[in-house]
Protein backbone atom coordinates (compact mmCIF):
# COMPACT_ATOMS: atom_id res chain seq x y z
CA UNK A 1 0.00 0.00 0.00
CA UNK A 2 3.06 2.28 -0.17
CA UNK A 3 1.73 3.56 -3.51
CA UNK A 4 -0.87 5.67 -1.67
CA UNK A 5 1.40 7.26 0.95
CA UNK A 6 1.25 11.05 0.88
CA UNK A 7 -0.90 11.24 -2.25
CA UNK A 8 -3.96 13.55 -2.32
CA UNK A 9 -6.89 11.21 -3.06
CA UNK A 10 -10.55 12.13 -3.53
CA UNK A 11 -13.13 9.44 -2.78
CA UNK A 12 -16.59 10.33 -4.07
CA UNK A 13 -19.34 8.48 -2.22
CA UNK A 14 -16.77 7.88 0.50
CA UNK A 15 -19.29 7.99 3.36
CA UNK A 16 -21.20 5.09 1.87
CA UNK A 17 -21.19 1.36 2.50
CA UNK A 18 -18.19 0.38 0.34
CA UNK A 19 -16.63 3.83 0.19
CA UNK A 20 -16.16 4.12 3.94
CA UNK A 21 -14.23 0.85 4.11
CA UNK A 22 -12.06 2.00 1.22
CA UNK A 23 -11.43 5.35 2.96
CA UNK A 24 -10.28 3.51 6.10
CA UNK A 25 -7.74 1.56 4.03
CA UNK A 26 -6.48 4.75 2.35
CA UNK A 27 -6.04 6.52 5.69
CA UNK A 28 -4.16 3.50 7.02
CA UNK A 29 -1.92 3.65 3.92
CA UNK A 30 -1.05 7.28 4.60
CA UNK A 31 -3.01 8.95 1.79
CA UNK A 32 -4.24 12.54 2.12
CA UNK A 33 -7.94 11.76 1.80
CA UNK A 34 -10.83 13.99 0.81
CA UNK A 35 -14.33 12.49 0.93
CA UNK A 36 -17.17 14.03 -1.10
CA UNK A 37 -20.67 12.72 -0.42
CA UNK A 38 -24.18 14.18 -0.46
CA UNK A 39 -25.17 11.93 2.49
CA UNK A 40 -28.26 10.70 0.65
CA UNK A 41 -27.23 7.15 1.51
CA UNK A 42 -23.83 7.69 3.08
CA UNK A 43 -23.49 8.51 6.77
CA UNK A 44 -20.84 10.46 8.65
CA UNK A 45 -21.06 7.74 11.31
CA UNK A 46 -19.41 5.39 8.79
CA UNK A 47 -16.27 7.56 8.92
CA UNK A 48 -16.17 7.94 12.68
CA UNK A 49 -12.96 5.92 13.15
CA UNK A 50 -10.97 8.04 10.66
CA UNK A 51 -12.76 11.39 10.65
CA UNK A 52 -9.78 13.23 12.16
CA UNK A 53 -7.55 12.04 9.34
CA UNK A 54 -9.54 13.25 6.34
CA UNK A 55 -11.32 16.24 4.85
CA UNK A 56 -15.06 15.84 4.34
CA UNK A 57 -17.07 17.88 1.83
CA UNK A 58 -20.83 17.52 1.58
CA UNK A 59 -21.56 17.96 -2.11
CA UNK A 60 -24.12 17.01 -4.74
CA UNK A 61 -21.89 15.65 -7.49
CA UNK A 62 -24.65 15.94 -10.08
CA UNK A 63 -23.63 19.62 -10.02
CA UNK A 64 -20.61 20.30 -12.30
CA UNK A 65 -19.37 23.16 -10.14
CA UNK A 66 -19.36 20.98 -7.03
CA UNK A 67 -17.29 18.42 -8.94
CA UNK A 68 -14.78 21.06 -10.00
CA UNK A 69 -14.36 22.23 -6.40
CA UNK A 70 -13.67 18.80 -4.93
CA UNK A 71 -11.39 17.64 -7.78
CA UNK A 72 -9.10 20.68 -7.53
CA UNK A 73 -5.66 19.73 -6.23
CA UNK A 74 -6.28 15.97 -6.31
CA UNK A 75 -3.78 13.51 -7.75
CA UNK A 76 -6.12 10.51 -7.74
CA UNK A 77 -9.94 10.33 -7.88
CA UNK A 78 -11.79 7.17 -6.88
CA UNK A 79 -15.36 7.60 -8.15
CA UNK A 80 -17.69 5.49 -6.03
CA UNK A 81 -20.55 8.00 -6.14
CA UNK A 82 -23.69 6.34 -7.46
CA UNK A 83 -27.43 6.15 -7.02
CA UNK A 84 -27.97 2.57 -5.94
CA UNK A 85 -31.18 0.71 -5.12
CA UNK A 86 -32.68 -2.76 -4.94
CA UNK A 87 -34.11 -4.73 -7.82
CA UNK A 88 -37.71 -3.52 -7.45
CA UNK A 89 -36.76 0.16 -7.35
CA UNK A 90 -34.40 -0.30 -10.31
CA UNK A 91 -37.13 -2.01 -12.30
CA UNK A 92 -39.72 0.69 -11.59
CA UNK A 93 -37.46 3.75 -12.03
CA UNK A 94 -35.11 3.06 -14.96
CA UNK A 95 -35.03 6.66 -16.23
CA UNK A 96 -34.16 8.02 -12.79
CA UNK A 97 -31.42 5.44 -12.28
CA UNK A 98 -30.01 6.07 -15.75
CA UNK A 99 -29.96 9.85 -15.55
CA UNK A 100 -28.63 10.15 -12.00
CA UNK A 101 -25.79 7.69 -12.55
CA UNK A 102 -24.86 9.12 -15.92
CA UNK A 103 -24.52 12.58 -14.38
CA UNK A 104 -22.47 11.31 -11.44
CA UNK A 105 -20.02 9.73 -13.85
CA UNK A 106 -19.94 12.42 -16.52
CA UNK A 107 -19.45 15.44 -14.26
CA UNK A 108 -16.85 13.84 -11.99
CA UNK A 109 -14.85 12.55 -14.97
CA UNK A 110 -14.91 15.91 -16.72
CA UNK A 111 -13.92 17.78 -13.57
CA UNK A 112 -11.08 15.36 -12.83
CA UNK A 113 -9.69 15.67 -16.35
CA UNK A 114 -9.99 19.47 -16.20
CA UNK A 115 -8.16 19.57 -12.87
CA UNK A 116 -5.24 17.56 -14.23
CA UNK A 117 -5.93 14.50 -12.08
CA UNK A 118 -3.41 11.83 -13.03
CA UNK A 119 -5.38 8.70 -12.21
CA UNK A 120 -9.10 7.96 -12.04
CA UNK A 121 -11.03 4.91 -10.87
CA UNK A 122 -14.47 4.36 -12.37
CA UNK A 123 -16.65 1.97 -10.37
CA UNK A 124 -19.05 0.18 -12.71
CA UNK A 125 -21.26 -2.82 -11.86
CA UNK A 126 -22.00 -6.44 -12.69
CA UNK A 127 -25.39 -5.13 -13.88
CA UNK A 128 -23.76 -4.26 -17.22
CA UNK A 129 -23.87 -7.95 -18.14
CA UNK A 130 -26.72 -9.38 -20.25
CA UNK A 131 -29.29 -11.80 -18.89
CA UNK A 132 -27.74 -14.69 -20.84
CA UNK A 133 -24.12 -13.96 -19.90
CA UNK A 134 -21.71 -16.84 -19.53
CA UNK A 135 -21.24 -17.98 -15.91
CA UNK A 136 -18.69 -17.45 -14.43
CA UNK A 137 -18.85 -14.20 -16.37
CA UNK A 138 -15.75 -12.86 -18.12
CA UNK A 139 -15.32 -9.13 -18.71
CA UNK A 140 -15.76 -9.65 -22.47
CA UNK A 141 -19.51 -10.15 -21.90
CA UNK A 142 -19.91 -6.58 -20.69
CA UNK A 143 -20.69 -4.98 -24.06
CA UNK A 144 -22.70 -7.80 -25.61
CA UNK A 145 -26.45 -7.50 -25.94
CA UNK A 146 -28.33 -5.43 -23.36
CA UNK A 147 -27.94 -5.26 -19.57
CA UNK A 148 -30.18 -7.58 -17.55
CA UNK A 149 -33.65 -5.96 -17.88
CA UNK A 150 -34.63 -5.61 -14.21
CA UNK A 151 -31.63 -3.29 -13.75
CA UNK A 152 -31.62 -1.79 -17.24
CA UNK A 153 -31.44 1.93 -16.37
CA UNK A 154 -28.62 1.40 -13.89
CA UNK A 155 -26.83 -1.07 -16.14
CA UNK A 156 -26.96 1.17 -19.21
CA UNK A 157 -25.70 4.17 -17.23
CA UNK A 158 -22.74 2.19 -15.97
CA UNK A 159 -21.95 0.91 -19.47
CA UNK A 160 -21.91 4.50 -20.68
CA UNK A 161 -19.69 5.47 -17.75
CA UNK A 162 -17.15 2.82 -18.72
CA UNK A 163 -17.04 4.09 -22.29
CA UNK A 164 -16.75 7.71 -21.20
CA UNK A 165 -13.90 6.86 -18.81
CA UNK A 166 -12.04 4.98 -21.55
CA UNK A 167 -12.49 7.88 -23.98
CA UNK A 168 -11.25 10.37 -21.39
CA UNK A 169 -8.17 8.22 -20.95
CA UNK A 170 -7.56 8.25 -24.70
CA UNK A 171 -8.38 11.91 -25.33
CA UNK A 172 -6.95 13.54 -22.19
CA UNK A 173 -4.12 11.21 -21.23
CA UNK A 174 -5.58 10.47 -17.80
CA UNK A 175 -4.84 7.01 -16.41
CA UNK A 176 -8.13 5.18 -15.82
CA UNK A 177 -8.99 1.98 -13.95
CA UNK A 178 -12.45 0.40 -14.25
CA UNK A 179 -13.89 -2.16 -11.84
CA UNK A 180 -17.12 -4.16 -12.04
CA UNK A 181 -18.13 -5.19 -8.51
CA UNK A 182 -20.36 -8.18 -7.85
CA UNK A 183 -22.64 -8.47 -4.80
CA UNK A 184 -21.13 -6.75 -1.76
CA UNK A 185 -22.31 -7.17 1.82
CA UNK A 186 -21.14 -6.49 5.34
CA UNK A 187 -21.16 -3.84 8.08
CA UNK A 188 -22.81 -0.50 7.18
CA UNK A 189 -25.00 -2.14 4.53
CA UNK A 190 -28.40 -0.69 3.62
CA UNK A 191 -31.35 -2.30 5.43
CA UNK A 192 -34.06 -0.06 3.98
CA UNK A 193 -36.54 -2.49 2.35
CA UNK A 194 -37.17 -0.02 -0.49
CA UNK A 195 -33.55 0.09 -1.62
CA UNK A 196 -31.61 -2.80 -0.04
CA UNK A 197 -30.14 -5.80 -1.79
CA UNK A 198 -30.87 -9.45 -1.15
CA UNK A 199 -28.61 -10.28 1.80
CA UNK A 200 -29.32 -7.27 4.07
CA UNK A 201 -33.01 -7.55 3.16
CA UNK A 202 -32.99 -11.19 4.20
CA UNK A 203 -31.12 -10.51 7.45
CA UNK A 204 -33.62 -7.78 8.31
CA UNK A 205 -36.65 -9.96 7.65
CA UNK A 206 -35.34 -12.83 9.74
CA UNK A 207 -33.99 -10.65 12.55
CA UNK A 208 -37.29 -8.75 12.68
CA UNK A 209 -39.00 -12.13 13.18
CA UNK A 210 -41.17 -11.94 10.07
CA UNK A 211 -43.20 -15.11 9.64
CA UNK A 212 -43.47 -16.14 6.92
CA UNK A 213 -40.26 -14.79 5.43
CA UNK A 214 -41.09 -13.80 1.85
CA UNK A 215 -38.26 -14.19 -0.65
CA UNK A 216 -38.44 -12.93 -4.21
CA UNK A 217 -38.12 -15.51 -6.96
CA UNK A 218 -37.75 -19.26 -6.84
CA UNK A 219 -34.75 -19.28 -4.53
CA UNK A 220 -32.85 -21.30 -7.10
CA UNK A 221 -31.05 -18.25 -8.48
CA UNK A 222 -27.38 -18.11 -7.47
CA UNK A 223 -25.15 -15.22 -6.45
CA UNK A 224 -21.66 -14.60 -5.14
CA UNK A 225 -21.15 -12.38 -2.11
CA UNK A 226 -17.96 -10.50 -1.28
CA UNK A 227 -17.41 -8.79 2.05
CA UNK A 228 -17.06 -5.00 1.96
CA UNK A 229 -13.53 -5.09 3.40
CA UNK A 230 -12.46 -7.49 0.65
CA UNK A 231 -14.11 -5.27 -1.95
CA UNK A 232 -12.19 -2.24 -0.71
CA UNK A 233 -8.92 -4.14 -0.88
CA UNK A 234 -9.62 -5.46 -4.38
CA UNK A 235 -10.68 -2.06 -5.71
CA UNK A 236 -7.55 -0.36 -4.39
CA UNK A 237 -5.32 -3.05 -5.88
CA UNK A 238 -6.87 -2.58 -9.33
CA UNK A 239 -6.63 1.21 -9.06
CA UNK A 240 -2.96 0.93 -8.14
CA UNK A 241 -1.83 -1.79 -10.55
CA UNK A 242 -4.09 -1.74 -13.60
CA UNK A 243 -5.04 1.76 -14.78
CA UNK A 244 -5.59 0.55 -18.34
CA UNK A 245 -9.20 1.63 -19.05
CA UNK A 246 -9.95 -2.09 -19.26
CA UNK A 247 -12.75 -3.35 -16.97
CA UNK A 248 -11.92 -5.85 -14.23
CA UNK A 249 -14.44 -7.92 -12.27
CA UNK A 250 -14.13 -7.63 -8.49
CA UNK A 251 -15.76 -10.65 -6.91
CA UNK A 252 -15.22 -14.39 -6.89
CA UNK A 253 -16.64 -17.53 -8.46
CA UNK A 254 -18.07 -19.32 -5.40
CA UNK A 255 -21.83 -19.34 -6.04
CA UNK A 256 -24.54 -19.90 -3.46
CA UNK A 257 -28.25 -20.29 -4.18
CA UNK A 258 -30.68 -17.95 -2.46
CA UNK A 259 -32.29 -21.00 -0.84
CA UNK A 260 -28.95 -21.97 0.66
CA UNK A 261 -28.38 -18.37 1.75
CA UNK A 262 -31.75 -18.34 3.53
CA UNK A 263 -30.84 -21.59 5.27
CA UNK A 264 -27.49 -20.11 6.36
CA UNK A 265 -29.08 -17.00 7.88
CA UNK A 266 -31.75 -19.09 9.61
CA UNK A 267 -29.14 -21.44 11.05
CA UNK A 268 -27.00 -18.57 12.37
CA UNK A 269 -30.01 -16.81 13.92
CA UNK A 270 -31.88 -19.88 15.13
CA UNK A 271 -34.92 -18.80 13.11
CA UNK A 272 -37.68 -21.33 12.46
CA UNK A 273 -39.92 -19.02 10.42
CA UNK A 274 -41.66 -20.40 7.37
CA UNK A 275 -40.10 -19.30 4.07
CA UNK A 276 -42.29 -18.45 1.08
CA UNK A 277 -40.68 -18.04 -2.36
CA UNK A 278 -42.68 -15.56 -4.42
CA UNK A 279 -42.22 -16.51 -8.08
CA UNK A 280 -44.41 -13.58 -9.18
CA UNK A 281 -41.54 -11.28 -8.22
CA UNK A 282 -38.40 -10.76 -10.35
CA UNK A 283 -35.27 -12.66 -9.42
CA UNK A 284 -32.81 -11.16 -11.92
CA UNK A 285 -30.05 -13.36 -13.34
CA UNK A 286 -30.58 -17.10 -12.90
CA UNK A 287 -26.88 -17.30 -12.05
CA UNK A 288 -24.34 -14.62 -11.29
CA UNK A 289 -20.68 -15.32 -10.60
CA UNK A 290 -17.52 -13.54 -11.66
CA UNK A 291 -14.74 -14.89 -13.79
CA UNK A 292 -11.86 -13.56 -11.71
CA UNK A 293 -9.00 -14.69 -13.94
CA UNK A 294 -8.09 -11.11 -14.91
CA UNK A 295 -8.52 -9.85 -11.33
CA UNK A 296 -6.01 -12.36 -10.02
CA UNK A 297 -3.58 -11.65 -12.85
CA UNK A 298 -3.52 -7.87 -12.43
CA UNK A 299 -3.50 -7.82 -8.61
CA UNK A 300 -0.97 -10.56 -7.98
CA UNK A 301 -3.48 -13.17 -6.86
CA UNK A 302 -6.28 -11.34 -5.02
CA UNK A 303 -8.58 -13.72 -3.13
CA UNK A 304 -11.33 -12.60 -0.71
CA UNK A 305 -10.38 -13.32 2.90
CA UNK A 306 -13.72 -13.15 4.75
CA UNK A 307 -15.86 -16.29 4.47
CA UNK A 308 -19.55 -15.87 3.78
CA UNK A 309 -20.48 -17.52 7.08
CA UNK A 310 -18.21 -15.23 9.07
CA UNK A 311 -19.46 -12.18 7.18
CA UNK A 312 -23.12 -13.05 7.70
CA UNK A 313 -22.47 -13.69 11.38
CA UNK A 314 -20.93 -10.21 11.59
CA UNK A 315 -23.99 -8.67 9.90
CA UNK A 316 -26.32 -10.44 12.32
CA UNK A 317 -24.34 -9.20 15.32
CA UNK A 318 -24.37 -5.67 13.93
CA UNK A 319 -28.11 -5.73 13.34
CA UNK A 320 -28.95 -7.17 16.75
CA UNK A 321 -29.52 -3.76 18.31
CA UNK A 322 -32.02 -2.80 15.59
CA UNK A 323 -34.46 -5.67 16.19
CA UNK A 324 -37.89 -4.69 17.43
CA UNK A 325 -38.87 -5.92 20.87
CA UNK A 326 -40.69 -9.23 20.99
CA UNK A 327 -44.48 -9.01 21.06
CA UNK A 328 -45.87 -10.37 24.37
Amino acid sequence: MAFWTGRPVLVTGGAGFIGSHLVEDLVAAGARVTVADNLERGRLENLREVEKNLRFVQADLRDPEACRRVCAGQEIVLNLAAKVAGIEYNREHPSEMFEANLLLQQHVLRAAAGAGVGRFLQVSTACVYPHDALVPTPESEGHRGEPEPTNSGYGWAKRMGELLAAWQARDRGMEVAIVRPFNAYGPRDDYDPRTSHVLPALVKKIMDRENPVRVWGSGNQTRVFVHARDFARGILLVAERYAKADPVNVGHDEEISIRALVALVQRLTGSRSEVLYDVTKPEGHARRAADVTKLREVTGGFVPRVSLEDGVREMIAGYEGHRPAAVP
